[in-house]
């Protein structure tokens, strides 16, 4: 009977000891499907990321210094330079039928971004666009409706920022540089276009 006891008094001590072992934080470095590590987050902390403009591009650019440096000191003279443009539009998704009001817009963002390595000659190692989305309420009250478009700007450029490292990893995982690339430029902002997906990247 006593053995039985013990036996049930350390059963959720082994468990809680096994599930420790795989927690990982939120914002932890998770570089093992680069197949190199150890190798690779030396590098990140080499980036540089540029001041992006706006509110949305302050958010960015402070998850993007938090993600590839672990939460360290950003580098102010890196080798490699992470420069980001965005571009923001909104579309009304529901309309009230007796105001006329948008209830519901949706935040669309499109960002280019380019990684050069400024040890060789400013050479591009990646270089594309990559998109966002996030909705928020609009109510009468302006100050409510700064406020819902403040958060979903915070949601979007968080996304962005953890794509975005996603990126980085992958161009830095690649032995030498992968020759010269085109810069895209941002489309033109269009309420009425739908807004493009993760996973569209090019």
């Amino acid at each position: 009977m006593v053995r039985e006891r013990l036996l049930l008094l350390a059963l959720p001590v082994a468990l809680s000891l096994g599930l420790s072992a795989c927690i990982q934080p939120v914002h932890a470095p998770s570089l093992g499907a680069t197949g190199g590590g150890s190798r690779i987050a030396p590098l990140l902390q080499q980036v540089r990321v540029a001041d992006v403009e706006g509110y949305l591009g302050y958010v960015l650019k402070s998850e993007l210094d938090f993600l590839l440096t672990g939460g360290g000191q950003p580098v102010t003279n890196g080798r490699y330079l992470l420069s980001v443009k965005t571009q923001q539009s909104k579309a009304s998704s529901i309309i009230d039928a007796s105001t006329g009001r948008a209830q519901i817009a949706t935040l669309q963002i499109e960002a280019v971004y380019v990684l050069t390595d400024q040890q060789d000659g400013g050479k591009i190692k990646a270089s594309g666009k990559t998109f966002g989305s996030a909705s928020f309420d609009r109510s009468q009250l302006r100050f409510a409706t700064l406020r819902a478009e403040h958060d979903a700007q915070q949601k979007v450029a968080k996304s962005l920022a953890e794509r975005l490292r996603i990126i980085v990893i992958s161009a830095l995982a690649r032995e030498g540089s992968i020759g010269p690339r085109t810069v895209p430029e941002l489309s033109p902002p269009d309420p009425d276009a739908p807004a493009a997906e993760p996973g569209n990247e090019n």
